[in-house]
C-alpha cells in the first residue's frame, strides 16, 4: 500500500471518534449462500448461473461477496458464477488460526479440487491477486486464465514499526470497522458509486461483528512471499486491470506494467478510476472478463 497517503488517513481515522458512530443496518438475506466447509472453518458462497466456464470471484481484504453483485449479474447468462468471502470476512467463520493471500488460495484450491471444477477463471482484486496467481500456479490444467484488479501480487515496501503501530491502533477497538469503512469509502477518489455509503454502513456492520477486525488486520500484514514466488508458474492468458487514481499505488500504471510483463499478460487501464474498477465500470469490467476466452 501507498506509506504516505495511508499513513495520513489512518492518523485522520484515529484522531477524530466520532466516525465510530452511524446505525447499522440490517443483515442481507441470505438465503442463497452456500458454504464450504473446511478443516478450520466454514467459507461462504454464491453460486449463480449456469454455464460451461467456472468465474471465481475473489474480494480484496475487508470486503464482501457481495460487492461483485453487478459483475456477476452481468457474466452469469453464460457461466458458472461462485462469489466468495474470505476467511473472517462477509459470512465466512471467524475460526481460522491464520488469514492471509496463501490461506485464501488453499481454501479456493480446495474449493475446486473438491467440486472437481474445470475451465475455470479466476477475478479478483487487491490482495487476493496473490492468491489468484498462486491458485493457478498449482492448478494450471484447472485455471485457464486470471484477471487481476487493483492487484498486490509481492511485497514491495516493508513497514516501519511506527507505521505498523498507526495501523493496529486506527483498525483496532471499537472505532475499527469505522475507520476501515472510511478508509473504503475514500478508494474511490473521482468516481463514486451513488450506492458508496450504503456499501460502506454494510461493510462497518459486518466487520462490528466478534472476530472480523482481527482478520482484516491479519491480512494488511500477512506476506506475499510464497504467492510472489509462484508468479513464473501462473504466467499467460492474464489481464491486469488498474484504476488510474488508484490511491493504494504510488504508481499504478507502473505496477499494472510490471505485474502485466512478469505474468506474460496484458493491461487495461481504466481512467479517473479508483482501487474498485469492478464497482466503477462493471459493464466495461464484464468486457474485459470476456476477453480471457474470446481471445483464444
Amino acid at each position: 500500500m501507498k506509506a504516505t497517503y495511508h499513513t495520513i488517513f489512518i492518523i485522520f481515522s484515529f484522531l477524530f471518534p466520532y466516525l465510530i458512530k452511524g446505525e447499522d443496518l440490517k443483515k442481507e438475506p441470505s438465503n442463497q449462500t452456500s458454504y464450504f466447509q473446511t478443516t478450520e472453518g466454514r467459507i461462504a458462497y454464491l453460486e449463480t448461473g449456469k454455464g460451461k466456464r467456472n468465474l471465481i470471484l475473489l474480494p480484496g481484504i475487508g470486503d464482501r461477496k457481495e460487492s461483485y453483485a453487478e459483475l456477476a449479474f452481468l457474466l452469469e447468462k453464460d457461466n458458472t458464477v461462485y462469489r466468495f468471502d474470505l476467511r473472517g470476512m462477509g459470512e465466512s467463520d471467524v475460526s481460522f488460526s491464520s488469514y492471509g493471500p496463501k490461506e485464501t488460495a488453499e481454501d479456493i484450491l480446495e474449493f475446486i479440487r473438491e467440486k472437481d471444477l474445470k475451465n475455470v477463471y479466476i477475478i479478483a482484486n487487491s490482495m487476493t491477486a496473490a492468491s489468484a496467481v498462486y491458485i493457478r500456479s498449482k492448478e494450471k490444467n484447472r485455471v485457464h486464465g486470471l484477471l487481476l484488479s487493483g492487484p498486490f501480487v509481492r511485497d514491495k515496501e516493508s513497514l516501519s514499526f511506527g507505521m505498523k503501530t498507526l495501523i493496529h491502533l486506527a483498525f483496532r477497538g471499537p472505532w475499527g470497522p469505522s475507520a476501515w469503512a472510511s478508509f473504503y469509502e475514500s478508494l474511490f477518489p473521482v468516481h463514486p458509486p451513488k450506492d458508496l455509503k450504503e456499501r460502506s454502513e454494510k461493510l462497518k456492520t459486518n466487520l462490528k461483528e466478534e472476530g472480523r477486525m482481527v482478520a482484516v488486520r491479519s491480512m494488511m500484514f500477512a506476506a506475499k512471499k510464497e504467492c510472489e514466488e509462484a508468479l513464473p508458474f501462473a504466467s499467460g492468458n492474464v489481464i491486469v486491470v488498474m484504476g488510474s487514481k488508484d490511491p493504494d499505488f504510488a504508481s499504478p500504471e507502473e505496477e499494472a506494467q510490471w505485474i502485466a510483463k512478469t505474468l506474460d499478460g496484458s493491461v487495461k487501464i481504466y481512467e479517473d478510476s479508483g482501487h474498485y474498477p469492478f464497482v466503477e465500470d462493471p459493464t466495461r469490467f464484464s468486457s474485459d472478463v470476456k476477453l480471457l476466452w474470446q481471445k483464444k
